[in-house]
């Protein structure tokens, strides 16, 4: 289950449209597109804030590492204001973070009737909270932007009713990176500045003074 943060007074679930969706939309999900970049613009001076992530060891390397990449998206894109770090139970004290988050996988069914749930974020006021990726319905699927969609949630998003990551159904390609919708949105959120923030676009990468279309955005449940 994924529970919005932020106003969500219930867990929020990334599924699939439907459990009889096609086979071949979903296959392509692991595949992305080479032509996404991010702008790059001047990144925070300050101290950045800390939110702290530990992955459990449940996860196969393969699946670390694109836990890893949709981690890393993030913090190109919050750009020195908010960074998130993953640590070991032992390192989580020394980083400054007060909470944190734990990534893990849950292999069977779970206590719902949405059988095609993928992932699901349990938000712990005051600790931090509980990232459940149903790792045996990933499939094909990005589970890369899988992860992105969830740490949206993680930094007090909800689900976003016009697509883009933040979408509550889950689309092979409109979920690959981290929208300027999303972005504005953390922005908003968290206080934070958004045109010093980063997001992907089409084509080259998009300097400050470039002028670059950014991507439209279509979100996906996760």
């Amino acid at each position: 289950m994924l529970p919005l943060l932020g106003g969500c007074l219930g867990p929020e679930y990334l599924t699939t449209r439907t459990p009889s969706e096609p086979a071949a939309l979903e296959e392509t999900a692991s595949l992305r597109d080479p032509g996404l970049h991010y702008t790059s613009h001047p990144g925070a001076t300050a101290r950045p804030e800390i939110v702290a992530l530990i992955v459990a060891e449940t996860f196969s390397l393969h699946e670390r590492a694109k836990i890893l990449r949709g981690v890393n998206e993030w913090n190109i894109a919050l750009n020195g204001f908010v960074r998130f770090a993953i640590m070991s139970d032992g390192k989580k004290a020394t980083t400054g973070a007060n909470a944190h988050w734990t990534i893990t996988s849950q292999q069977g069914g779970q206590n719902s009737d949405t059988p095609t749930t993928l992932a699901a974020t349990y938000p712990a006021v005051g600790i931090g909270g509980l990232m459940v990726i149903h790792v045996g319905r990933i499939g094909r699927r990005d589970l890369g932007g899988v992860v992105m969609h969830e740490l949206g949630h993680v930094l007090g998003l909800g689900h976003d009713p016009k697509g883009g990551l933040m979408a509550a159904h889950y689309h092979p390609t409109s979920q690959q990176c981290i929208d300027r919708a999303t972005v504005e949105a953390v922005a908003a959120k968290r206080g934070l500045p958004a045109a010093s923030l980063n997001w992907c676009e089409d084509g080259r990468v998009a300097s400050a003074s470039g002028g670059s279309t950014t991507q439209a955005a279509n979100r996906a449940t996760r």
